[in-house]
C-alpha cells in the first residue's frame, strides 16, 4: 500500500488514544481489525429502529407472541453497553468492578434501595453464570432495549400472557439471532449502505499510515463473504488515491471467522474466489489471499513470529479483546464509541466533578472527626472523676461538637446524594456515566484496563500518530499514590 500522508495537528481529547499498557509500535509488525463497529461504523438511529421492529415483526409473526408486542416503544436512549440482563429477575442493570448493582430498571420502571437489596444483596452475585447475559456489543442494543418493553408488557393485567422473563429473553435472542443469520438485516443495510453507514474520510489515511514500514494489515471478521465485500467496498473504495479497491488496504482476509471460537478453535481455512465460493481447504494461510474460517494457530503459523507483534483492533469486549488475551499475546486496541461523548461531557462538567471531589473530601473530615469525639466520649464516660460520677464538664462539649459535625455530616450527605444524582442524569438519564459507577469504575471499564492495552473512539484516529508511535502510560497510580494534600485542612 502506498499513499501520500497529510501533516496532522495534535488530536482533540475526544479523538486521542488512550494506553492502559506501553506499546511500542516500532515492534508491531502486523495490525489485524474487526469489521462492523470497528472499520464500520454505523448510524445507530436508523440501524437500531431496523432491528427493533423486524425484531418485533418475527416474535408476533414465528413466536406466537400477541399483537399488544407492537406497543413496545423504541427507547434508544434506554440501552447502553457493559449492562447485563438478569433473565431471572428480568432486570437490566449495571454492575461495578466489585460487582456491585447500584442501578437497575424492571421494564420502564427503576428499582428503589429496597428492591436492589433484596435481589442483589443477600448473595454473591456471579455475572459470569448462565443466569446474566452481558450486553457486550452495539448490535445488542436494540434487543436490550426490546427486552425491557415486553418485561414491562408482563405488568398488565390482559391476556394472552407473556411468558417468563427467561423465556422472553431466549425467545428474543434467537429472534435477534435469526435476523443477522439468515440476512434480513443484512439485506436492508446492503440496500441503503448511506442511510446505516457513516464514511469516514480519514479512515484510509489511518490505514495508510499503520502499513508504512511495510507493516501487514489483515482484516478478521465474523460478517461472511457478500455481506463484507458490500461494507468494506462502500467504505474504503476510492477512499485514497491510487488504491481503487478496498482489498488492496489489506495484505490477509479472513471473513465468518466465529470469534470467539476463532481464537481458541482448530478450524480450517476455506480460501475463497471473488464471487465467494470456496476453492481449497488448508490449515495455514497465505498473504494476499482471502479465507473463511480459520483459526488463532493456523494464523500465526503463517506471522512466524511472536503474538506481541500483532496489535488486533477491535470493538468487542470479549470476542475481540478478552479472547484474543487470554488466547494468544496479541495486543489490543478497543474502539470505544461512547468515549467521545463521555470526553465531551466530562468537559462540560468540570467545575461539577470538582465539587464531588471537595464534597467527598469533606466528607472524609468530618467523618474522622466524628470518629474521634466518640472515642473521646466513650473515654470520658468510662473515666469517673474522684467523686465516681462522670466529669461533665469535659464531657458535654464533647457531645455538643458531636451533635454538630453529625448534623453537617448529614447535610453534606444529603447534598452529595442530590449532586449525584444530577450528575448522573447530565452524562446520560438512565445509567449515568459510562465509565464510572459513583466513584467507581464500571464492570466494563475495569475490562477495557485489564485486557485492552490501547483504546480509542475509532480507527481513524490512528491517522493522528506515526507509524512509530510509543505508546506510553504516563501514570499508573495506586491509591496511596493519589495526593490528599486536600485532607491536611478542615
Amino acid at each position: 500500500m502506498a499513499a501520500s500522508l497529510p501533516q496532522f495537528d495534535e488530536p482533540s481529547p475526544e479523538r486521542q488514544i488512550f494506553v492502559n499498557r506501553a506499546l511500542r509500535m516500532e515492534s508491531i509488525r502486523h495490525v489485524g481489525f474487526d469489521l462492523d463497529w470497528t472499520l464500520a461504523d454505523y448510524q445507530r438511529l436508523p440501524l437500531e429502529r431496523l432491528t427493533f421492529e423486524l425484531a418485533v415483526e418475527r416474535l408476533i409473526q414465528d413466536k406466537g407472541y400477541p399483537e399488544t408486542v407492537r406497543s413496545c416503544r423504541f427507547r434508544p436512549d434506554f440501552p447502553r453497553r457493559g449492562l447485563l440482563i438478569d433473565k431471572e429477575s428480568g432486570t437490566v442493570l449495571r454492575m461495578n468492578r466489585h460487582r456491585f448493582v447500584n442501578l437497575a430498571y424492571r421494564g420502564r420502571q427503576r428499582l428503589d434501595r429496597h428492591q436492589l437489596k433484596k435481589l442483589y444483596r443477600y448473595e454473591p452475585i456471579q455475572p459470569a453464570s448462565e443466569r446474566f447475559y452481558h450486553v457486550d456489543s452495539l448490535f445488542e442494543l436494540p434487543e436490550t432495549n426490546l427486552y425491557a418493553e415486553l418485561i414491562e408488557l408482563t405488568k398488565e393485567d390482559q391476556e394472552p400472557r407473556l411468558p417468563s422473563p427467561r423465556t422472553i429473553f431466549d425467545d428474543l435472542r434467537q429472534t435477534i439471532d435469526w435476523i443477522h443469520a439468515k440476512g434480513t438485516l443484512k439485506q436492508r443495510v446492503v440496500a441503503d449502505l448511506p442511510r446505516y453507514l457513516r464514511r469516514d474520510p480519514e479512515l484510509g489515511l489511518a490505514l495508510a499510515r499503520l502499513a508504512l514500514g511495510g507493516r501487514r494489515l489483515f482484516l478478521l471478521t465474523n460478517s461472511d463473504w457478500s455481506y463484507a465485500e458490500a461494507i468494506s467496498s462502500y467504505l474504503l473504495d476510492g477512499l485514497l488515491p491510487g488504491l481503487d479497491s478496498w482489498q488492496e488496504f489489506f495484505d490477509l482476509i479472513i471473513v465468518s471467522a466465529s470469534k470467539p471460537e476463532f481464537f481458541r478453535g482448530s478450524g480450517p481455512f476455506r480460501e475463497l474466489e471473488n464471487n465467494g465460493d470456496v476453492v481449497a481447504e488448508v490449515a495455514t494461510p497465505n498473504w494476499y489471499q482471502t479465507y473463511q474460517g480459520g483459526c488463532l494457530d493456523g494464523l500465526m503459523k503463517l506471522i512466524d513470529g511472536p503474538g506481541e507483534s500483532v496489535l488486533y483492533v477491535g470493538d468487542h469486549i470479549y470476542g475481540d479483546i478478552v479472547s484474543s488475551k487470554l488466547e494468544s499475546t496479541w495486543r489490543t486496541a478497543l474502539i470505544v464509541h461512547e468515549l467521545e461523548e463521555e470526553i465531551r461531557k466530562r468537559g462540560d462538567l468540570a467545575s461539577r466533578l470538582d465539587e464531588g471531589i471537595a464534597l467527598r473530601h469533606r466528607l472524609a473530615q468530618l467523618g474522622h472527626e466524628m470518629d474521634h469525639l466518640r472515642d473521646l466520649i466513650t473515654v470520658t464516660e468510662s473515666s469517673p472523676n474522684p467523686t465516681g460520677s462522670t466529669d461533665t464538664t469535659r464531657l458535654e462539649p464533647l457531645q455538643d461538637r458531636l451533635e454538630v459535625v453529625t448534623s453537617q455530616l448529614h447535610q453534606i450527605l444529603e447534598h452529595e446524594a442530590r449532586w449525584s444524582e444530577k450528575l448522573d442524569t447530565s452524562f446520560h438519564s438512565y445509567w449515568g456515566s459510562f465509565f464510572k459507577q459513583g466513584t467507581s469504575k464500571t464492570r466494563f471499564a475495569s475490562q477495557l484496563e485489564a485486557y485492552a492495552c490501547l483504546y480509542t473512539s475509532r480507527v481513524s484516529n490512528f491517522a493522528y500518530y506515526g507509524s512509530h508511535r510509543y505508546f506510553r502510560v504516563p501514570w499508573d497510580p495506586m491509591m496511596h499514590e493519589l495526593d490528599l494534600a486536600h485532607d491536611s485542612d478542615t
